[in-house]
């Protein structure tokens, strides 16, 4: 897949400010590696990252030495290869995946659904790559959120997470994956709207108190259709 258009624009290049904050501010590093760990820990032995973009799901989930991660856009592979040490990275399509059958036994995905013109051939890749029985995860975010749904409608390049649903992502990976379990995540993430590293307020670490107290009450509060992140597991169709 080749990026196009207002996917080129915002996920073509590097955007070194955004990895920096996901991996190095002190209150969004520390959410950002929870909600990674919950969706995709443990992990398998032999991984895959589709659509790895800077790295920072591999980062957060330890560096494994081993994995892969694969994305469209050459600059962040190369930015993947300067400071995501131990796992290998390469220029990838998602939709047609340049390794051999049943080469991984975990396949992990995170903000990628959303953003691909044929999601169908995405599942059937994915399913192909996998050993039988073989792990897939994915974490994509949820329209019913408001938060959600505010950034799909400002921006273009965001639009499929309209579309976004616990219903459409369970009936698409159904093709070919068995056991599949939906859970949500991340009731409601203020702090990537407080602590945001361009509209934000980055550095106003006396908020990070009410930012947490805010978004425990949210936990409790708000129902779980609601919540940001929609988090499926499922395992390869044995034949």
């Amino acid at each position: 897949m080749v990026l196009e258009g207002a996917q080129d624009r915002a996920f073509g290049h590097v955007d070194e400010a955004h990895y920096r904050w996901v991996t190095e501010h002190p209150y969004v590093a520390e959410r950002e590696r929870e909600l990674t760990e919950a969706a995709f820990a443990p992990l398998g032995e032999r991984v895959l990252d589709i659509g790895c973009g800077e790295g920072t799901t591999l980062h957060h989930l330890g560096a494994p030495p081993g994995a892969v991660g694969i994305d469209a856009s050459e600059a962040k592979i190369a930015f993947c290869r300067a400071h995501v040490p131990g796992p290998r990275f390469e220029v990838g399509d998602a939709q047609n995946l340049a390794f051999a059958d049943e080469s991984f036994d975990h396949v992990i995905v995170r903000d990628v659904i959303h953003h691909l013109p044929d999601p169908p051939r995405f599942v059937a890749e994915a399913a192909r790559v996998l050993v039988p029985g073989g792990r897939l995860d994915v974490l994509e975010p949820c329209a019913f959120n408001p938060l959600v749904a505010l950034h799909g409608m400002l921006l273009p390049e965001e639009r499929g997470e309209l579309r976004s649903t616990p219903r459409y992502l369970e009936g698409l990976l159904a093709a070919g994956f068995d056991d599949l379990v939906v859970t949500k995540l991340c009731p409601m993430p203020l702090h990537r709207v407080v602590f945001h590293p361009r509209f934000g307020r980055p550095g106003w670490g006396d908020a990070e108190r009410w930012v947490a107290t805010a978004e425990q009450a949210m936990a409790s509060l708000l129902p779980s259709t609601l919540w940001s992140y929609i988090h499926l597991r499922g395992f390869r169709r044995r034949r």
